[in-house]
């Protein structure tokens, strides 16, 4: 079994959440802003769809792949009152903190700028929301759910010495881990015949995660296969380098079938899309991320303290500039580089201060 911290794992989770403050800052720059209450840019931009399209169908799979990896990792070494102990206080403490503080403040900071004034029932009414909505939050329960049912049968999962021969001989194979691309497309199809769908609800668009059972139950299946794949060891990773050009010969095709469609194929060809990006992705990590270095530890502890706090500095900063005539090319860097900055800075003030530091996701030192 795989003794020694994957370095490209902690690499890839970082890479993951910077998406996502580049993914929310790109929505304040279209037209959906105002609706779903993100401070809007003067001037909207839809044209920049077309960029976050192309990563938008593997961001959130990959924070729930990387989920699973790190629980099977946390197996290793802790019984099963333990990982649920961890578990609770790295993803449990920050959502419960975060959806009564940030979620709330976010969205009130963007309510004031869309309309000007709000009143203290609509103040009460967003805290509430917050607390069951979770926000940009909303991944971290899921993954506590999932934790609830998985983590009792973690042993039957996976073996804890010696993985499974069957799926260790199949990632001996080339292109031997399409097999887990089945359950992935087959809910694909599942979305196929349910999309839009009113009565059944089950979702519209692929990259439709948040608040969606589109959403839960493809978080569900990347989590899983995640400490499946992970159970295997060495084999596994040895696997993602072999296979680098096998999953880019298939994926990129499909992705520039997608382009030439305009983002418009089946559900369940963009799964299995997805699926190939994913693992290119993992065989990238593999082979040029799996290294220790400074920078690589001040990011791994700094990301999820500055992913939590970064929506309200994003609507505050975006309060500032969204009348600022700028060109794209020059306001959105300048705004994203203002967003990184506040938010690393907010974590420098909170990262030495044992009682918050839990309340971010980071552990105390002993």
């Amino acid at each position: 079994m795989q003794d020694k911290r994957r370095y490209d794992v902690d690499a890839l989770r970082s890479i993951a959440l910077f998406l996502l403050i580049f993914y929310h800052l790109a929505i304040s720059f279209t037209s959906v802003a105002k609706w779903i209450l993100f401070v809007p840019n003067n001037k909207t931009t839809d044209g920049i769809w077309s960029l976050l399209s192309i990563f938008n169908i593997w961001r959130i799979p990959l924070l729930f792949l990387i989920a699973g990896i790190a629980l099977r990792f946390s197996y290793e070494n802790r019984g099963i009152g333990q990982l649920f102990k961890d578990r609770f206080k790295r993803l449990g403490l920050p959502y419960l903190f975060g959806v009564v503080t940030f979620v709330p403040l976010y969205i009130i900071i963007s309510a004031l700028f869309i309309y000007g004034d709000i009143g203290i029932e609509d103040s009460i009414e967003i805290l509430i929301s917050s607390f069951f909505s979770g926000g940009h939050l909303w991944f971290l329960i899921n993954i506590l759910i999932y934790c609830v049912f998985l983590i009792p049968i973690m042993g039957f999962l996976s073996n804890k010495k010696r993985g499974y021969r069957f799926v260790d001989s199949i990632l001996r194979r080339r292109g031997g881990v399409l097999l887990f691309a089945i359950p992935i497309i087959l809910e694909g199809h599942l979305l196929d015949l349910t999309a839009y769908n009113q009565e059944i609800g089950y979702g519209n668009d692929y990259a439709e995660y948040y608040g969606t059972d589109h959403g839960f139950l493809l978080g569900f299946l990347w989590l899983l296969i995640g400490i499946v794949l992970t159970s295997q060891g060495n084999t596994f990773w040895e696997y993602n380098i072999k296979n680098i050009n096998t999953h880019a010969i298939i994926g990129i095709p499909l992705l520039l079938n997608r382009i030439v469609n305009e983002f418009e194929v089946l559900n369940k060809l963009i799964a299995f899309e997805s699926f190939n990006f994913i693992i290119l992705i993992l065989g990238l990590g593999a082979k040029y991320l799996n290294k220790d270095s400074t920078q690589l530890q001040y990011y791994k502890d700094a990301i999820f303290p500055v992913y939590i706090v970064h929506m309200p500095v994003q609507m505050g900063v975006m309060s500032i500039f969204s009348d600022i005539n700028l060109p794209l090319l020059v306001k959105f860097p300048l705004v994203l580089f203002l967003v990184c900055f506040l938010s690393l800075t907010i974590y420098h003030g909170i990262k030495n201060i044992k009682i918050l530091r839990p309340l971010f996701g980071l552990k105390n030192k002993t």
